[in-house]
């Protein structure tokens, strides 16, 4: 299939003269003109396209389709940075001297994860954009604060993430009880025991198993039912990380 300058195409080596209307031609000259021009329409849509978009528009297509497919390789032209990654929640506050930290991000994107402004792993994304740490270790007892940043495969590399701060406590709540003492003897129709004392603020407090009242200066109160005999009461104080201290006492109660 050719065009010579003289006016005319050559279609299966039969000379179709312009002048020729439609009506005129046969099945497989209608046929093999079509052919043509979808083809010539094909070619001035792909040119079009390179002049409008640019190839540099073509390669941000291109990376557009690797989120989707997951597929590693460079993106190249590509030169915004990727967001940074978000955390999934933790626990603010631990005893154990590690931690899983996980979340998401651009998918394939190498993820640098920092602890106090320290560079400690690297991970990259899955295909659906999330990420894994464990058994990172927590270097400070007290306040951590963890951010990351992730980097595409064009080597952009995101802003901090927002701050996540884990706090480790490895020691109990101080736990101090004021009333009853331990071995006090009660007596008379006044079944009940007060039990009173003072621990860490946001501490949890149990009495036989019983939730106490605990206020925000870490004063707390209690009442139990004595019975005849000796009675025992354990008191446990739960801090924020989990760490627990235990105080038992005994009493004795006679009608």
């Amino acid at each position: 299939m050719y065009y010579r300058p003289r006016g005319k195409y050559a279609i299966n080596r039969k000379r179709l003269r312009l002048s020729q209307s439609w009506k005129t031609l046969g099945r497989d000259d209608r046929n093999e003109l079509v052919n043509l021009l979808k083809v010539l329409g094909i070619t001035i849509a792909v040119i079009a396209a390179l002049y409008f978009v640019g190839i540099k528009g073509l390669t941000y297509i291109g990376g557009f389709w690797n989120l989707f497919t997951g597929e590693t390789g460079p993106t190249i032209g590509d030169e915004t940075a990727p967001p940074p990654p978000t955390f999934n929640p933790v626990s603010p506050y631990t005893k154990n001297s590690t931690v899983t930290i996980t979340g998401f991000a651009e998918p394939a994107a190498e993820i640098t994860l920092y602890i106090n402004g320290i560079e400690k792993s690297k991970a990259t994304t899955e295909a659906g954009g999330t990420f894994s740490f464990s058994g990172v270790v927590l270097p400070t007892e007290g306040k951590n604060v963890i951010t990351a940043t992730a980097t595409d495969r064009a080597s952009n590399i995101s802003q901090k993430s927002a701050e996540l701060i884990v706090t480790l406590d490895k020691k109990p709540p101080t736990l101090t009880i004021t009333k009853p003492k331990d071995g006090q003897a009660f007596s008379g129709t006044d079944t009940q025991i007060h039990v009173e004392g003072k621990t860490e603020a946001g501490t949890t407090v149990k009495v036989n198993e019983i939730q106490a009242t605990v206020l925000a200066d870490g004063i707390f109160k209690s009442t139990l039912v004595a019975k005849e005999g000796d009675n025992k009461i354990t008191v446990v104080a739960t801090d924020k990380a989990g760490n627990e201290k235990k105080v038992e006492l005994s009493i004795t109660y006679s009608p």
